[in-house]
């Protein structure tokens, strides 16, 4: 079974790293393109100016004059990137967009990108000072820099210069929209650079160029299609932005000219045939939806709705900061109309906040089921464009810390302040318990029950920020039992400590590497009602200690410690806001530094006395496969289950396998209190070599104080 078992594990271990391999190295080239869609037909003209001109390579600096996309992070730094990469040289690429966009717009009678026998009649030059993504925390820009002088030949006066240093917030933070984006400031900044030529050949006193007809600047036109023109057939995106940049924005719906209905997600984009698309989005009834018409969706380009809409997150507390569960209605404060009524979201539960997608404006906020007209438990809010407003709303309580009435609402600075290092989060509480033990580790047909009373201290940290996420967790547990023949004893004494690094190199697959730690902090005793013999022997095999007693020291303070280190390949199977189940295997260590532990080997009564032999237990290294499972589910009915299975199959065929698997379902009763059942599962291979499963059971009723 253990080479079994190290030949499976070792064999996914080896594919998994072979397929990610092949990902991991291969780079992302990116291009320039023409879109014929974004023309402007009032810089058409009919009859083109009888000149000729030469558009020269764009001069770019060295540092932006590489393959590699430059990452600018707001400050002096800038790094490029190693696997996306332009896949043109765009020193080459800028200036053929420019000539492409003269011939179209019929500009000038020649356009020429080579030195020809006779001499152009004016040049174009451009030089590209900056070409960058910016990059944050909060937002992504696209920077484009860039200057288009247009000039006599072989002279050095400028006829028309047109400098461009503009930034603008990606709406989906990946490399394509940057591209995409770059792509279009580039063509729209060649249109306003023909414009002024246009303008500059009207206005003209010296006489310069010819006269052509006189063109205002005018704001970039919305296309009109007509219902006969012909779809190609080809694909486009479409993607409306999730400006909180979370996963729980409303769907909307997206509507073709046939009436067909199709629902997207904001922050997705959704793939559609080329043709002219309606849109409905927002929070509330129907009638209360907003619109878009005259979508156009263009082949292999993705088209981005600009928001003009603003979101609104409601969180309710309580003046000692814990969560209040109240109804809420929001309202709009100019007609009175309702977009309905939501409890906040209880976020210790895994419960997700509700986005309001809302037109900007003034929106009203009660609680208690208050009405519109209410001057009571109300307060009102204004959405912005293209913004989050995060309202919290205080509640008073009752002498049984059961909500009553507001006592006061706002947005806090503190509410961004935690928007901003969401990536960092720490949660720290104390539970106390009431336990009811039953295993059967001694025994395994003769499980012990206790009853106990102990403390926990629950610390969770989490960092999480593509392409790195980090968890630790820490549990320490003191507890005291009494039975009815015995005083209180020590019950309960853990200190457990989990951490966990992953680095994704691909969407779902990435290296780990942990480090974990089980120990206790107070020795440990077995007792008995009688006084019994017993006898240590230590690992000479000698007699260490032979007393007549009715209890035995069997574990020192911290230990035995048991540690162990892994690293290896991560695969999320499930990544949900409700659902999370990652599957590991790797190259494992497990250590077990059994300092002073000794182990129950033999029990003799004689005249009626109980005998019984401890054998010091050697310390242990193991290294092998491991293999983990780790899961968390938020159910109905305010269930709560996880699980950790822990296997390591050790290289050596000496050593024997070893499985850990805990289970915990925990049941939200009511505010602070809840119940939980945990059981864990180990393999135990005494020295007989009869093989169980050791149960550990364990049922608290739980009350818990949330520290932060």
């Amino acid at each position: 079974m253990n080479k079994l078992g190290i030949l499976f594990f070792g064999t996914l271990f080896i594919f998994l790293l072979g397929c990610s391999a092949g990902e991991l190295i291969s780079p992302n080239y990116y291009i320039l393109e023409y879109y014929q869609h974004s023309e402007k037909e009032e810089l058409r003209q009919e009859t083109p100016l009888d000149l000729s001109v030469y558009v020269y390579d764009t001069k770019i600096p060295k540092i932006y004059n590489k393959n590699q996309i430059v990452i600018r992070h707001f400050g002096p730094r800038i790094t490029y990137s190693d696997y996306d990469l332009w896949g043109v040289k765009l020193s080459k690429t800028i200036p053929e967009l420019i000539s492409k966009r003269l011939n179209s717009y019929n500009i000038f009678k020649r356009t020429q990108r080579e030195i020809l026998d006779t001499r152009a009649d004016f040049e174009i030059i451009t030089n590209l000072n900056n070409i960058e993504l910016f990059k944050s925390e909060t937002v992504q820009l696209a920077r484009l820099n860039i200057d288009f002088v247009f000039r006599k030949s072989e002279q050095a006066d400028i006829l028309v210069k047109h400098s461009v240093n503009v930034e603008k917030v990606l709406l989906f933070d990946d490399v394509d929209t940057f591209v995409q984006t770059i792509n279009n400031m580039l063509l729209d900044e060649t249109d306003n650079f023909i414009r002024k030529i246009i303008i500059y050949s009207a206005l003209d006193d010296e006489a310069v160029l010819p006269s052509i007809k006189t063109r205002e600047e005018v704001e970039p036109l919305i296309f009109e299609i007509s219902e006969e023109e012909e779809i190609s057939g080809g694909k486009g995106l479409l993607l409306l932005p999730a400006i909180t940049r979370t996963d729980n924005e409303p769907h909307y719906k997206i509507i073709d000219k046939y009436g067909y209905e199709e629902s997207g997600k904001m922050g997705t984009a959704i793939p559609l045939l080329e043709g002219i698309y309606s849109i409905k989005y927002g929070s509330g009834k129907a009638n209360q939806l907003m619109t878009q018409d005259i979508i156009k969706v263009v082949p292999r380009y993705k088209t981005i709705i600009e928001p003009d809409w603003g979101c609104l997150i409601v969180d309710i507390m309580d003046e000692k900061r814990n969560f209040a569960k109240v109804r809420y209605e929001v309202f709009d404060l100019e007609n009175g109309e309702s977009f309905g009524s939501e409890f906040p979201a209880e976020e210790e539960v895994g419960e997700q906040e509700k986005v309001w997608v809302l037109k900007p404006g003034i929106y009203k906020v009660t609680v208690n089921n208050e009405p519109f007209n209410t001057y009571r438990d109300f307060t009102t809010i204004y959405v912005e464009k293209g913004k989050v407003q995060k309202l919290t709303i205080v509640m008073k309580t009752d002498e049984e810390d059961n909500p009553t009435n507001m006592a006061g609402a706002g947005v806090l600075e503190e509410s961004f302040l935690e928007a901003s290092l969401a990536n960092l989060k720490f949660s720290s509480a104390i539970h106390g318990n009431v336990n009811i033990n039953s295993n059967n580790e001694v025994d395994k047909d003769n499980p012990e029950t206790t009853i106990t009373f102990n403390t926990q201290l629950e610390n969770y940290l989490i960092y999480d920020k593509d392409p790195l996420h980090y968890t630790m967790k820490n549990l320490i547990e003191v507890g005291t039992s009494k039975t009815t023949d015995t005083d209180f004893r020590l019950a309960a004494d853990e200190f457990d400590l989990k951490n966990t690094l992953i680095y994704y190199f691909l969407k779902n697959v990435g290296f780990y590497s942990r480090f974990d730690m089980n120990s206790h902090f107070f020795p440990e005793k077995s007792y008995h009602s009688d006084k019994f013999y017993y006898t240590k022997i230590d690992k000479e095999n000698n007699v260490a200690d032979s007393v007549f007693a009715d209890e035995v020291e069997i574990k020192s303070s911290l230990f035995p410690l048991v540690l162990k280190e892994g690293i290896g390949i991560n695969y999320r199977i499930l990544n949900l806001s409700r659902a999370n189940l990652s599957l590991r295997a790797g190259f494992g260590i497990r250590q077990d530094i059994n300092n002073d532990f000794y182990d129950l080997t033999s029990t003799e009564t004689i005249n009626n006395i109980e005998h019984r032999i401890y054998t010091k237990l050697e310390s242990e290294s193991k290294t092998g496969t491991e293999v983990s499972v780790v899961g968390n589910f938020q159910l109905p009915f305010n269930l709560t289950y996880s699980t950790n299975a822990d296997f390591l199959f050790p290289f050596s065929k000496d050593d024997d396998y070893t499985m850990e698997w805990e289970n915990v379902i925990n049941l939200k009763l009511f505010k602070y209190i809840s119940l939980d059942y945990k059981l864990k599962l180990e393999n135990k291979i005494p020295e007989t070599g009869d093989e169980y499963i050791v149960e550990k059971h364990s049922l608290f009723l739980r009350v818990t104080y949330f520290l932060r």
